[in-house]
This record gives C-alpha cells, structure tokens and sequence, in this order.
C-alpha cells in the first residue's frame, strides 16, 4: 500500500469508525509529510502513571513489552510528536499517552484479553478498544515512514549466496483471524488475512501489502506489481531484482527459480541457481516468525472488520522495522517457527495461465545470463 493510498485508506477508516472528523485530522499529522518538518519542535510528554513502571527490570520490560525500554522512550517520542498540537483529539484523556503505548503493546505482545489487560492498567474494556484502535492506527499510519524502499536499491545478502543483483526476497504470510469476518460489500467471509512482504538481508521490510487471500497470486493485486512491470519509471535498474519462489512471476526485476521442463531434470547450474533462490526464503521466514513471536496476537487475530485487522498488521509490521531500527537484534531464543502458518499460495505461477507476457522472454533472458555469470563466479 503506498503512501498516498495508506493515508487515504487511514482518514476514510477514521471517519467511517465513528471516532471523528478530530481525530482523523491527528491522524493527518502523521501521514503529512510536511508535518513532520513543523512536528520536529520539543514535545513534553506526561510521565504519571509511566513513571510506575520502572519497577520492571530491564529484561523483565522487554520480556512484557517486546521492546528494551530505550526503544519504548523512542516510540513515545516518535508518536508525541506526531500528534503534537492534536494531543486533545485522543480519545480517553484521563489515559496518558505512555499509558495508552504500553496498553496496547501489551495487548499486541500476548493473547490477553481486554478485559484482562483493563484490570492491570485500571482501563474499562470499552475505553480499552477506543484506544487500541487510536494507538494501532496510529503506528499503522507510521508505517510508511519505516517500512520504504531502500533508495538506492541497495543489494546485500552476501552472506546468504553470491547471487548478484538482489534488492531483497518476496514472500507472503497468512495471519489468522479468530473468527471468520465478513466483507464490506459482499457474503464473503475470510477467516485469514495475506501480509505479502518484500524483506532485506537483515529480515527488515522494505514493503508490505495486505489484502484477503484467494487464489489469485497476490502480487498481482498489489501496487508492487505495477511499479515492477512499469516500463517507463521502472523500480530498479535491469541488473537488480527481488527474487520469489515460484508462485510469483518471471519479471525482469523478479528473478524465479526454474521448474522441470516437461519432467526433465535440470541441469546442475540450474539446480545451483534454484539453491541460491531459496537461501533467500529465510530472511522472509525469520521476520515472519519474529512478527508473530513478539506479537502473538497475530496467531489468531481478534478482530470485527477486515480494516481493522489491516491497521493491526500494519501496526505490527511497523514496529517490526521500527524495533529493528533502534538497535535490537532479532533474537533466536524469540522465534518460534512452528507458529508460522503452512503456505497455502504454492501454485507454481504458470498454471494461472498468465505466462504469456511481453515481459516473460526478456526476463528468461536475463535469468540465462545470471546463471551463466552466477556460476563463473
């Protein structure tokens, strides 16, 4: 979802949840870029009831919180000052704001319920959902800001293989909801959401889009897809690319591994090629599995509407990067890979029957001759 589109979808959320032309012009703060020049002024941040909780030690707040407390007092100043000159538009004023951060984090981090979280933070389970959903729209809105892409294509991963070029792997993830929810217009149900995400070397995300799973590839329906095969302004040079498995399509900027040409083997350059690809695949994994560990609420999403479940992983998708970007390691000890979900899009991408582009010969070309270059190396 790009940025545009982000802060449209966040205002129309807002004033469709009933919460208030108010707060959605807070909301605006966040999304504007140029609010944030005139935001960069000094905030004062109320500190009541926060100053309680300097009772946890350090690892015992990052064990409750999913974040040191360090990167805490960067988020709260980071959300102070997006909402500054607006803070009288939060909803439940008598709730601070470190109050409200925390709350929600707490929420986020585990499977409590509201009402179990209320009675830790003196919060009534219906002021508690007014502000998890102004907190997770908050961050959500954030996102943007954190989760972009890398403006001079970077490439890494040399760690992973010596396969040139890579900007970063492609992969997607379903996230549960606890109970099926309804589409807007329409007798669909969905008992899943699709977070497609676009990872670095590092598992950091450089994009994300999420939507309602189907059987078409989702790539297809998101604004990545038409930034790769835009011609014109294209998103990377000719020699970069992301690479996916092989649910994804052949795209010059998309690199894909081989299949079995009418059940015949491939070749052993082949075969080292497709390796290579899939090396790729556990950056992906390991930022999935650490999204859903440090927020557990994703094993099984409580949510009534399929919007809200968006801001909540955007949310979450937001703190992943942001997390990251203060400094902390993606923990081993933290993952828990079982939790992933299997992958249910396996389809191999020709069988949509969608191979016949202009863009597939010349990204079989390209493929042939990074093989070729990937294996002199």
């Amino acid at each position: 979802m790009n940025g545009r589109a982000h802060k449209a979808f966040m205002l129309h959320f807002f004033l469709d949840e009933g919460l208030g032309p108010q707060l959605a012009e807070a909301v605006q703060l966040v999304t504007t870029e140029s609010a944030f020049n005139v935001l960069t002024r000094k905030t004062e941040i109320v500190e009541d009831k926060y100053n309680s909780f300097p009772r946890y030690q350090d690892d015992q707040f990052k064990e409750h919180f999913r974040m040191e407390r360090s990167s805490f007092e960067a988020l709260l100043q980071v959300v102070g000052k997006a909402i500054a000159g607006g803070e009288h538009h939060q909803p439940i004023a008598q709730v601070s704001l470190p109050e409200k951060l925390l709350y929600t984090l707490t929420l986020l981090s585990g499977k409590k319920s509201f009402r179990e979280v209320g009675d830790t933070f003196a919060i009534s389970k219906s002021s508690g959902h007014e502000i998890f959903k102004w907190v997770t729209a908050a961050f959500a809105a954030l996102m943007p800001r954190y989760v972009k892409w890398p403006e001079d294509n970077s490439c890494g991963g040399r760690g992973i293989n010596k396969l040139p070029g890579v900007v970063g792997v492609i992969d997607e993830c379903r996230v549960s909801l606890k109970l099926p929810v309804r589409e807007e217009t329409g007798h669909r149900q969905y008992s899943a959401l699709a977070l497609q995400a676009v990872c670095d070397e590092r598992s950091r995300f450089l994009d994300v889009h999420i939507d309602v799973p189907d059987m078409q590839c989702i790539l297809l329906k998101s604004e990545l897809f038409e930034r790769l095969i835009d011609t014109e302004e294209p998103l990377m040079p000719p020699h970069k690319h992301l690479v996916g498995e092989i649910m994804y399509p052949l795209l010059i900027n998309l690199m894909t591994p081989y299949t079995d040409p009418l059940n015949c083997e491939l070749t052993p350059c082949h075969v080292r090629y497709n390796r290579a690809i899939h090396l790729w695949n556990a950056p992906a994994e390991r930022a999935f599995a650490a999204l859903i560990s440090r927020f557990r609420r994703l094993e099984s999403l409580d949510v009534s509407t399929l919007e809200l479940g968006t801001i909540v992983v955007s949310a979450t998708c937001m703190l992943h990067n942001f997390i990251l970007d203060c400094g902390e390691p993606i923990e081993d000890a933290i993952l828990d890979f079982e939790m992933l979900p299997d992958k249910h899009n396996s389809m191999v991408f020709g069988e949509h029957g969608l191979v016949n582009w202009d863009h597939t010969a010349a990204a079989e070309k390209k493929r042939d001759s990074l093989v070729a270059s990937f294996i002199r190396a």
